[in-house]
């Protein structure tokens, strides 16, 4: 599926026409800056959107392991990254527990999930900013690390697109998952153990926010409870949308959230070099998104649009 390629191609045409050294300068790294988070969170609800549920805390949980792994570098050095993805994965695999074995709609679970993540946060951060000095290091070569001006963090978060559509593309759980989306009755019909995949979704979406908050604060230098990361719920849902991800479930690829995250990170970068008055970005964006999802959603391969 070509479409969310050709309308990054045509938003980049358009940016460049008002501002040509966009394209050939730095703006690709500050682009790919920006995207990098999105597409962490993003691959994460890619899988969950497969299944045709939702996961509206990721963005929150990005913000916890933001704040935890700030907290823990000091006393625990290299071993803060790990731990703090453990603990993002643990709150997946708690909303994918209840979600499959108390039969809640995800939608309600995560909603209150946000809550409790939040107040986590809080309590973690205490209230305040947290500035990360003592072994910044364990987590600085995210950002600091470039290869031809891109950072680690945008060759790991491509490695990891590339890995999620081997994943859904040539393995079994990748294909039950796959089922469960375009139908999960026949699919637990069919044998598979629609529970289990469920939460094994869940776990690694919550792995994948964790990342996500590492991420920003090795960019940043600095986690809070009300970071960055707050701010990254719809984009991520966005970017997983705008790459041809039917919110139905059961179709999309892996590869296009890379598009899709890109898409997502150029509107408010391009608005600004384009000159948009500040005062009208949000209209832009969201007329540019609803534009988006239009050209690059498959109708082929959908019956219905809900």
């Amino acid at each position: 599926m070509f479409a969310p390629l050709a309308v990054l191609l045509i938003l980049l045409g358009i940016i460049s026409i008002f501002q040509p050294s966009f394209v050939s300068g730095v703006g690709l790294e500050i682009l790919a800056y920006q995207a990098i988070p999105i597409l962490l969170l993003g691959l994460g609800q890619f899988g969950v959107i497969q299944l045709g549920r939702i996961d509206l805390s990721s963005a929150t949980l990005a913000v916890l392991a933001s704040v935890s792994v700030a907290q823990l570098l000091e006393p625990l050095g290299v071993f803060a990254p790990v731990v703090t993805i453990l603990i993002g994965a643990a709150a997946g695999f708690a909303n994918g527990m209840v979600i499959s074995y108390f039969q809640v709609p995800s939608f309600a679970v995560t909603l209150g999930a946000i809550g409790v993540w939040q107040s986590l946060s809080l309590v973690i951060a205490n209230e305040t900013t947290v500035y990360v000095s003592e072994n910044r290091k364990f987590i600085d070569w995210l950002d600091s690390l470039q290869i031809c001006g891109y950072s680690a963090a945008v060759f790991i978060g491509l490695a990891l697109a590339v890995l999620a559509w081997a994943v859904t593309r040539w393995t079994r759980f990748g294909a039950f998952v796959k089922a469960m989306g375009l139908n999960e009755r026949a699919a637990a019909m069919s044998g598979v153990p629609t529970a289990v995949v469920t939460v094994a979704v869940f776990t690694i979406s919550g792995a994948f926010a964790a990342l996500a908050g590492i991420v920003l604060t090795a960019q940043q230098g600095t986690a809070s409870a009300s970071g960055l990361g707050v701010g990254l719920l719809l984009p991520s849902i966005a970017a997983t949308i705008c790459g041809g991800v039917a919110l139905t479930g059961g179709v999309g690829s892996a590869l296009n959230v890379i598009v899709g995250s890109m898409i997502i990170a150029l509107i408010p970068v391009g608005s600004s070099v384009v000159g948009v008055d500040p005062r009208y970005q949000q209209i832009v964006y969201g007329v540019v998104i609803i534009l988006a999802v239009i050209l690059t959603i498959d109708r082929t391969k959908l019956k219905f649009v809900k």
